[in-house]
């Protein structure tokens, strides 16, 4: 007989973190579980690239000097990885941690969280 595959994989738990400067709430924006340290840092660069016309200079400036940042050897030597933007209106982190995480069900390809994709445009009149 032979022995069942894994249900453990190593991996990396992305998230992306607001908290308003005014009110100090904090909230979870996104979450993702990816397979590798690239993986991972092409989730945090994307998101960046995506927000940066809608920050303040400073943090404009600040996220595009973590762009050219390689953040590959902390991730490959299981290390978390963390990138803070302060905005006038509010502080966002994204974070990149090793974990293990078990195989519940296979995935065909990388995808945000459900909630992503059961989002529905608004109706146009």
């Amino acid at each position: 007989m032979t022995e069942p595959a894994s249900k453990r994989a190593r991996g990396f738990r992305c998230e992306c973190w607001t908290q308003s400067q005014t009110t100090g709430a904090r909230t979870l924006i996104d979450s993702i579980t990816v397979e590798t340290p690239a993986q991972a840092i092409r989730y945090i660069r994307v998101a960046v690239r995506t927000i940066t016309p809608a920050l303040n200079p400073e943090a404009f400036d600040e996220a595009w000097l973590w762009l050219d940042t390689d953040a590959h050897q902390a991730l490959t030597n299981a290390k978390p990885y963390i990138v803070t933007l302060h905005d006038h209106r509010a502080t966002i982190q994204w974070t990149a941690r090793p974990v293990d995480f078990l195989k519940l069900t296979a995935r065909q390809a990388i995808n945000h969280p459900a909630r992503k994709e059961q989002y529905r445009a608004p109706a146009q009149d």
